[in-house]
């Protein structure tokens, strides 16, 4: 080999480091990916556990026809204020109609058969009285006349039934309140006591909401908890834990609470969502994160977790329970640890990342 070969190759090796250096310097840049973090057990999802619920009245019934039936008027719309009285749905009342008129007829031919009894048996008292007749024969004319008498009074109280029978195919209100739910519509075939419309008084209010098996001991110790509109989550009131539901839903697994509020809080009605929250140190041992730090492998939750030299991975959870805006994270996490709230579709294991100040994260 020459002189020229010899520094041909060394050229050539410096030109290929040269270039691997560069490129790889070029990878090193692009990979270090700008993310969003929390710390947590901090910030909005440190402090206190948070549910999602609604407003309801504390007393409210599903209301239903006496009898089955078509229905073929609904004034009753959601939301409508009703006073006792008033008529809420109607059925078709033709068949019942046809009923009390037959009843009615029931009850002329038994009149008109003890108005028979009752003459025959005056005759065959003055009968036997003149001595024209048996006294069997008189006691047979008296067991007729009860007969009779009995019959006018079945056809009196079928025709009485018959009469309410034909009320119940009006469903009225039996109480003042508000139409909170209607599940029926005209055309229907309803059968007996299949619910209508829901009536509540507002007078009342509950928030209602729903809590993993994990956390039933802990809203039955609180015995109170924070209670604030969506709309105006600065203004929290107290509420009192009134009921626990006893079973889990079939469905969910998740137990029903009902929380009676003070009064009548001025803008609180029907309907509205509420936060409730359990005051700092009645919160259980589950840590909360937000639902964006989320991710899916292999159909299980993990989460991002940012280490100290400023590098990623990834770490399984075991997730207790859902909620509108986070997650209960029952084991996987430790309070202080930082993890990536934004963007965890687009890391790799072991990829460096530049932590955005918090008014970024924002």
């Amino acid at each position: 080999m020459n002189t020229r070969q010899i520094v041909s190759s060394s050229g050539l090796v410096a030109l290929v480091a040269l270039l691997a250096a560069c490129h790889g310097q070029q990878e090193t840049s692009a990979d270090v990916r700008p993310v969003r973090t929390a710390i947590v057990g901090t910030g909005p999802y440190g402090e206190n556990f948070a549910y999602t619920g609604e407003i309801r009245a504390r007393h409210e019934s599903d209301l239903g026809f006496r009898v089955a039936g078509k229905l073929v008027a609904r004034p009753a719309e959601v939301g409508a204020s009703v006073t006792e009285g008033t008529v809420l749905a109607q059925l078709d009342p033709t068949d019942e109609k046809v009923a009390v008129n037959s009843a009615q007829s029931a009850v002329v031919a038994a009149q008109a058969e003890l108005a028979r009894a009752t003459s025959e048996e005056a005759s065959h008292r003055d009968l036997l009285e003149r001595g024209l007749t048996t006294r069997t024969a008189y006691i047979e004319q008296q067991t007729a006349t009860k007969t009779a008498r009995s019959r006018l009074e079945q056809a009196t109280a079928d025709l009485d039934l018959r009469r309410r029978q034909l009320n119940y195919t009006t469903l009225r209100a039996d109480r003042a309140g508000v139409i909170t739910r209607v599940s029926a519509d005209i055309g229907a075939v309803l059968a007996q006591g299949q619910a209508v419309v829901t009536l509540a008084q507002p007078s009342e209010l509950d928030v209602v909401f729903d809590v993993a098996d994990t956390q039933v001991d802990t809203v039955r110790d609180a015995k109170a908890v924070g209670a604030a509109l969506l709309s105006a989550r600065d203004k929290p009131l107290v509420a009192t834990v009134r009921e626990i539901s006893p079973s889990a839903d079939p469905v969910t697994r998740t137990y029903r609470v009902k929380c009676t509020l003070p009064g009548r809080p001025p803008g609180w009605h029907l309907g509205l969502n509420a936060i409730v929250t359990l005051e700092p140190g009645q919160a259980s041992q589950g840590i909360r994160i937000p639902s964006s730090a989320l991710y899916e492998k292999d159909r299980k939750s993990a989460v991002w977790i940012v280490k100290g030299d400023q590098t990623v991975e990834l770490r399984s959870i075991v997730v207790a329970r859902y909620d509108t805006e986070s997650v209960e994270v029952s084991t996987g996490l430790r309070s202080g640890e930082r993890i990536v709230t934004a963007g965890v579709h687009k890391l790799l294991a072991g990829q460096k990342v530049r932590l955005l100040p918090p008014d970024s994260e924002k």
